[in-house]
């Protein structure tokens, strides 16, 4: 049978799917400090004080390969924490709690937060959950009369350093010597495209529904434009090349926090808007043994709309 296709909102009854079917837990990671590079960034961009390429040259020259949480977003983990108490309920689960994490340290710091509060034992780290892009830097060279930005690999964390910073994850799935990237360098849109439909078969596969069982769920701890082509991955919307990205030369996830709006209002397919997870915010799935898909929740976030505690 084809996938069940809802719309990509909170939905107001619970569906039910034909099959059995497994919960799938997504869960962005909270505010990092090149969240906060991009929103400042974006902000000028959008009152017209720089151009793009400006804004793209600020960006470049100011993030970080691979940045942890900054203090925002330790109060959004902190909200994130006390609200996985009411998430087992909400997603009716009572059976096993599987979790797997990208090995980017924003998002290793959420997943620690988020097993802590669960009780989840074991979290398992997996390098084909990072952000679209990968862990790069950059460096300026010679170009013609001038000079722009090169990227080039950047510093990533070895399994030994993610297994000392957070004890407890399994970073077996991860290379045991060197970087976990391997320094592979930065990833094009097209291969992290190909990478999220590997997942997206992966979680499909019936030894894992078995595993995480009907009664249990399975948390994704990732990132937001990763996040996106997964879940259009699951809806078998088709995403041909980088076009279907508006700031795909800044790499995927843009020099905005919100993916520079007035130029993906002119390209309203875009995956990376229309199933974006917000900071610190969750999106419950239903993936059904034949494959069937839908969404329980969208982009919930209440959890972080209380006084002292910033939501972007």
């Amino acid at each position: 049978k084809s996938p069940l296709i809802l719309p990509c909102c909170v939905c107001s009854e619970r569906v039910v799917l034909c099959r059995a079917e497994m919960k799938i837990l997504l869960v962005r990671h909270a505010q990092s400090g090149n969240n906060i590079v991009q929103a400042t960034v974006h902000k000028k961009f959008a009152a017209g004080v720089t151009t793009e390429a400006q804004a793209q040259e600020e960006w470049l020259s100011l993030r970080m390969d691979d940045p942890g949480l900054s203090q925002d977003g330790l109060a959004q983990l902190a909200k994130l924490r006390k609200h996985c108490g009411k998430l087992r309920k909400k997603a009716q689960v009572n059976g096993n709690i599987k979790m797997i994490c990208s090995p980017m340290t924003r998002a290793c710091q959420t997943a620690k937060a988020v097993s802590e509060a669960l009780q989840v034992p074991v979290v398992e780290v997996r390098g084909e959950l990072c952000e679209v892009g990968g862990i790069y830097s950059v460096e300026r060279r010679q170009q013609g009369n001038g000079s722009a930005f090169a990227k080039v690999p950047g510093r990533a964390m070895s399994a030994h350093e993610i297994q000392t910073k957070f004890p407890g994850f399994d970073t077996s799935k991860l290379p045991p010597q060197g970087p976990w990237d391997q320094a592979r360098g930065f990833e094009d849109t097209n291969a992290a495209v190909e990478r999220a439909r590997r997942v997206a078969a992966w979680l499909r596969m019936p030894d894992l529904h078995r595993e995480v069982g009907p009664s249990g769920v399975l948390i994704i701890v990732s990132h937001a434009d990763f996040l996106a082509l997964l879940m259009a991955a699951l809806y078998n919307v088709q995403v041909q090349d980088a076009s279907m990205n508006p700031d795909s030369e800044m790499s995927a996830h843009g020099v905005s926090e919100c993916t520079l709006q007035q130029e993906i209002s002119k390209n309203a397919a875009s995956v990376y808007q229309k199933f974006r997870i917000s900071l610190a915010a969750t999106t419950l799935l239903l993936l059904g043994e034949n494959g069937e898909f839908a969404v329980e929740w969208m982009n919930k976030r209440t959890h972080l709309e209380e006084k002292g505690c910033c939501v972007a």
